[in-house]
């Protein structure tokens, strides 16, 4: 028996000291989603403590799921980076106007959704001045590819909607089984994260070498982003697409304005884009072209150069992005904030 348990040990023994390994340093919590999605250790959080009291702030907008007839300044619809709450650019706005916001829940392609409401009764039961369209870079331009225009959403489509989404069960976090692929690949990834440089962790996370460790408040060196920021650039460096998008845009603008309203254009720019001056050895990384194409064309709608505001602060402020998330921090939240609040005091 004694003979049994040693070598049931020497079996177990290296599977149990990784499992610890993983249930100590893994992150499974939807933000940080970079270290999450690419097995990074989850144990420096500097860059997270320095918001504490963002995190804390009240809440200020409204959301359409919540609120039915609502008169407001300014309507918000887009992706995750138009879904953090207390410190998000919304509710910075929300503290000096009325803003209410179409939940990402009902906004899955928050162009072909604008469509919808437009063609439907929302505009006439919600009385709004600004529709603001966010978008982040890596899914702008894709997003208008094959986009249906005559879509129709009415509020009874809406309610029905909001009503099958309260009742979906809440999910529970899956606890980590012990003889699993993530026991063994975790605390490898976890190794590779201190030994290696610019390679793509778990297949979904880049993890690249910078020239500097003065961007982020855990004096880091690393840039981690989304996998996808560097695929989408097969959509986003196409200046024939990027026409496209900013015609739809154009039509979207001037259909706003026959409802006496008016279309802010908000782009939120990939983690990659707005740190790509900024990485050491770029001889795999081409160049993200998206806003460069974008900017010069003609526009009928308000634009939000956001990584030019964003890009611009980076010499002075830390933390502009978080460093373990792909979404963009207060810091930035308030930048934003503050370039729509000068587009709407000069309209």
């Amino acid at each position: 028996m004694k003979k049994f348990i040693i070598k049931t040990s020497i079996f177990v023994i290296p599977f149990l000291s990784l499992f610890i390994i993983t249930i100590l340093f893994y992150s499974r919590s939807e933000s940080p989603d970079l270290l999450r999605l690419g097995y990074f250790p989850n144990f420096i959080r500097e860059n997270r403590s320095v918001f504490n009291n963002e995190f804390k702030r009240n809440i200020y907008f409204y959301k359409v799921s919540r609120i039915k007839n609502k008169k407001a300044k300014i309507l918000t619809i887009g992706d995750s980076f138009s879904e953090q709450g207390n410190f998000g650019y919304k509710n910075y706005l929300a503290e000096n106007y009325e803003v209410l916001h179409v939940d990402r829940f009902i906004s899955e392609n928050q162009i072909e959704t604008l469509y919808g409401l437009l063609n439907g009764d929302f505009f006439e039961k919600n009385n709004v001045e600004y529709v603001l369209l966010e978008n982040v870079e890596r899914n702008f331009v894709y997003n208008v590819q094959d986009i249906n225009i005559s879509k129709k959403i009415m509020i009874s489509q809406l309610d029905n909607l909001i009503n099958d989404h309260k009742r979906l069960p809440i999910k529970e976090n899956q606890k980590d089984k012990f003889f699993s692929s993530k026991t063994i690949n975790f605390p490898l990834s976890m190794f590779r994260y201190y030994y290696e440089n610019n390679y793509l962790s778990n297949e979904i996370v880049y993890n690249v070498t910078l020239k500097t460790n003065k961007l982020f408040s855990n004096n880091s060196n690393k840039l981690l982003f989304f996998h996808e920021d560097l695929e989408c650039l097969k959509f986003n460096n196409d200046f024939i697409a990027v026409q496209k998008l900013n015609d739809v845009l154009n039509d979207l603008s001037n259909k706003l304005k026959h409802k006496k309203m008016k279309l802010i254009v908000l782009p939120a720019p990939d983690k990659y884009d707005l740190y790509y001056d900024y990485i050491a050895d770029k001889k795999h990384f081409s160049e993200p072209l998206f806003f460069k194409y974008l900017a010069p064309l003609k526009k009928d709608y308000i634009y939000i150069d956001s990584k030019k505001n964003l890009s611009a602060q980076l010499k002075n402020k830390r933390d502009v992005y978080f460093f373990d998330d792909t979404h963009w921090s207060p810091v930035a939240s308030k930048i934003i904030s503050e370039e729509i609040k000068k587009v709407i005091t000069d309209k």
